[in-house]
């Protein structure tokens, strides 16, 4: 459960345009529609939080949102064997770490595995499947939403 005492924000960090990394603004995409999910949600399909403009949201939120707890969601490569797998972790989130070193984004960090680290990232990015893709992003929202109680809103929307 998130520490709901303070506000909540979620940066969902990707791209649309590359289909693994995808994951993030699906899930500020679905985050952001349902109408009782009580936190401001960064990061959608038509307005990304991308390796381009990722500073210019990063000081906006923590600018607009200070003392906030902020939530950051991304895409990541992985062992094979992991596809598939979320992760929540305590340090926050390295957005844009295929495009080059990035530092660590927020309190809390959740990421999803689209695709095997073994070979070109940008390549395993863009050849994942877009249709797994967005499954795992109705999980890590449905994640989310269960941890800040949205779900009790759930069975009144369908």
């Amino acid at each position: 459960m998130f520490p709901l005492e303070r506000q909540l924000v979620v940066v969902c960090f990707g791209t649309p345009a590359i289909a693994g990394d995808s994951l993030g603004p699906e899930v500020g995409t679905i985050l952001r529609e349902d109408k009782n999910f009580p936190a401001f949600v960064y990061g959608t399909l038509d307005r990304p939080v991308t390796g381009r403009n990722m500073n210019e949201w990063i000081s906006f939120v923590r600018e607009t949102h200070k003392g906030a707890v902020l939530l950051a969601v991304d895409a990541c490569l992985g062992e094979a064997s992991n596809l598939g797998r979320i992760s929540v972790r305590s340090d926050g989130v390295c957005p844009a770490a295929v495009g080059g070193k990035k530092s660590r984004f927020g309190d809390v960090g959740i990421i999803a595995v689209v695709g095997d680290k073994s070979g070109d990232a940008l390549t395993e990015l863009m050849q994942a499947n877009a249709v797994y893709v967005s499954e795992l992003a109705h999980k890590v929202a449905d994640l989310i939403k269960s941890a800040v109680g949205g779900l009790k809103f759930a069975s009144a929307v369908f």
